[in-house]
Formats: C-alpha cells, structure tokens, sequence
C-alpha cells in the first residue's frame, strides 16, 4: 500500500522549516531554492504541511508553484509590516484533506493579538487548522508552531500553551491531534518535555514523539545548507501527535537536488493511521 497519501485514515505528514532570507545573504536565498522547495513537498505527497519562516513573498511563490495546495495561517505581525510578517503556516493537498477552520494564536499572555512573552526576540506563534480527511470524513487538529531561539523561557511557556490548548478545546470538541513545528530545543530539553511528557499533567493530552518510531540514525535536522548529519547533534524540529495515531513511518529527508538543498532545515515526515474509533 502507498502510504505517502491520505488514504482512508492513513495520512502523511511533514514539518519543514523553510529558511527566511536574513541581511545581505548572498549565498541560498530564497528565489534559488523556491522551486527546490516546492518540489520537496509534492515530492514527500503529504497531506499536511506544517511551514516556518515563512514571509509573504515566499507564501505567494509556493502558492503559483504548488498546485493543488492551499495555505492557511496569519502572519505573526498581522500585516504590520508585510514584507517581515512571518507566518508559521499550515499547507494542505486539496486531494486529500480539506480545512474547516483555521486561527493562528500568540504564544504569550495575549493570545489575541500581536505580543511577546517571557524574553522572546520576536513575537511567536502557533496556527492551528481543524482538519477534515476526505475519504474517511474523519476529523483532526492540526498545530504548528516556530519556538523562540533565544529564550528557553520563552520555549517552555509555548509549549505549555500549546498543551493547555489542546486541554481546552478538548472539553468541548476533542480530536485526534498532531503537534509539529521548529521547536529550537533538543530533545532532553524542558519546552521538548514538557510536550513529550505532558508535564503539566493534563489527563487529556498524552503525544507521542514520533523520533520513537525513526528507523534511521537522529542527528541534527538544522544543517546550515552543509548536508551533514552528525549523531552527537540534535534535532531541533518535531512532531508529535496524540495516542489516537499509529505512527507507521517517521523519517528525516536529507534529499538534495545535485548539492544544492531546499532549506538548512531538513523536512520531518510521519505516516500516520488513525485507530478505528471506540
């Protein structure tokens, strides 16, 4: 069976920070590496994308070079500055899944609107989608989310958010649920613990990271466009989903495209099935 598409409950689905262009960068940028990253995620057949460092000009290039996709998120300055609103969001392949509703939400103590928590550089968000797969007409939510890469502070109040999220919307419509995103953390940290292991103790929230079920050698999924993957480096991308998924497959793509590569990012990948439902 392929199981790189949404197939009743079967579904794919990719975290893939898209690297920003950032001062006089000479070397990578972004209108060198669109259409490689287009092609990377036709290429993986997800159903689902989850995108960060993601400004308005790289939003409407994947938009004329993906068809059959569309996008759905905010950026993080809410259109204050059009040319630096960053987004972190959400790709699906029309196929295959379509999005009955969609927020994007700030990771601080004003969710609403645009704002910074806790020592974070830049304002952080999270967009989550409500998520319908079209040949089951099951339902699930989707989060992704670009945690702060200065303050471990800043890290472990979004993930706590997220979490109290999930708790919340839970008591009136809960769903099967995946969590993805670049969380700028390694995995023993406390922001990566705090989703891995539900510290704060929500009874309805249980995630599985799915580097558990990585047949391959986990070194670093940032590579700063180098391709190297060293074992004594962790991954700072993640994505974990609730206990009402089998993770299938779950794999890091280290592809190039003749040297060159779509992003210092590698993309993650899981296939996922939904158990039936009790």
């Amino acid at each position: 069976m392929d199981t790189s598409m949404a197939q009743g409950d079967v579904i794919k689905v990719v975290s893939f920070n898209l690297r920003r262009d950032f001062g006089p960068q000479r070397k990578n940028r972004w209108d060198t590496r669109k259409e490689l990253a287009a092609r990377t995620i036709s290429d993986s057949n997800a159903a689902i994308i989850g995108v960060q460092e993601f400004l308005p000009k790289m939003r409407q290039d994947l938009k004329a070079l993906l068809e059959g996709y569309s996008i759905f998120g905010k950026g993080r300055l809410k259109g204050k500055n059009p040319n630096n609103d960053e987004h972190s969001d959400i790709i699906i392949k029309n196929d295959d899944v379509e999005i009955s509703s969609c927020n994007t939400f700030w990771l601080s103590n004003h969710p609403d609107k645009p704002s910074r928590s806790h020592l974070s550089f830049y304002p952080r968000i999270c967009t989550v989608a409500q998520v319908k797969l079209k040949k089951s007409g099951r339902r699930i939510r989707v989060f992704n989310t670009h945690f702060d890469h200065i303050s471990p502070l800043a890290r472990n109040f979004g993930a706590k958010m997220i979490l109290e999220k999930i708790h919340q919307i839970n008591q009136y419509d809960p769903l099967p649920t995946i969590v993805m995103g670049d969380f700028n953390a390694s995995p023993n940290s406390r922001a990566v613990r705090i989703m891995r292991e539900n510290l704060p103790g929500y009874q309805d929230v249980r995630l599985q990271d799915i580097y558990g079920f990585v047949d391959q050698v986990i070194g670093n999924t940032y590579h700063g466009f180098k391709g190297k993957v060293k074992q004594k480096f962790k991954p700072i991308d993640y994505i974990f989903v609730s206990e009402e998924f089998e993770v299938v497959t779950a794999s890091v793509d280290t592809t190039n495209y003749d040297g060159a590569y779509p992003s210092d990012h590698y993309p993650i990948s899981a296939v996922l099935r939904l158990k039936p439902e009790q």
